[in-house]
């Protein structure tokens, strides 16, 4: 199977992702911390809760997430290899609004209060790397608004099948293969959509030729037209 990366997009994409990295600063602030490991489904923090750290990903995954009142896992974020999470809850001592877990096993780099606050009282470069990861986040969220009152869920799912490609995506074949494994349900907690909604609209997808499943993942078989196509849904 052919392993040539997919070439990346320009940086002002990964404000509309929820597939967050910090594209600066992971060797400092990797320096700051102690490594620990930590199995899958491993709760670091609930909601309402103040946090004694702040997270560097090494490897692995890590979601903010949250149950709706019907019982569904609503999922905020989805912290990658090299992105820091919960550094304002720990600089500003709020509480976590929602669940922070480990989705697979990770290596977590944690960094306590008086050493960030160290660090960022001398380092210039740290203080920027620090307010880079926040507005990273911030513009997301508010892009995800805008997706979520502008845009319907065949919409949004292509756009994820997207964002995955860019992150994950390999050439095979003449396609794109996500070499990810993501299920519906994943997707629907992701984007906040039914579950039945993202079957039907995957389906049509399929249907249509522009994705395809390879041994359990998903292929897509022509970006530009899976782009056409969720151009045309905005009309």
């Amino acid at each position: 199977m052919a392993d040539r990366r997919i070439p990346a997009q320009p940086p002002h994409t990964e404000f509309v992702s929820r597939l967050i990295s910090l594209p600066r600063g992971i060797a400092r602030l990797e320096k700051l911390g102690e490594e620990k490991e930590f199995p899958k489904d491993y709760e670091l923090v609930q909601a309402g809760q103040k946090v004694k750290y702040c997270y560097i990903v090494k490897y692995g995954r890590v979601i903010g997430y949250e149950y709706t009142l019907n019982g569904e896992e609503r999922i905020y974020n989805v912290n990658e290899a090299n992105s820091l999470m919960l550094e304002a809850n720990l600089l500003f001592d709020y509480v976590c609004p929602v669940n922070f877990k480990t989705i697979l096993p990770s290596k977590l780099v944690c960094i306590d209060k008086a050493t960030l606050l160290k660090a960022v009282h001398n380092d210039n470069e740290v203080c920027m790397d620090i307010m880079e990861s926040m507005s990273i986040k911030l513009m997301s969220s508010m892009n995800q608004v805008r997706h979520a009152n502008f845009y319907n869920a065949s919409w949004k799912i292509c756009d994820l099948l997207i964002q995955f490609a860019d992150r994950y995506g390999v050439y095979y074949d003449g396609k794109i293969l996500i070499q990810e494994k993501i299920s519906q349900q994943y997707i629907s907690n992701l984007l906040g959509i039914n579950r039945v909604t993202t079957v039907r609209a995957i389906k049509e997808l399929k249907e249509m030729g522009l994705i395809e499943h390879i041994n359990g993942y998903y292929c897509i078989r022509d970006m530009e037209k899976l782009k056409r196509h969720q151009e045309r849904l905005l009309k």
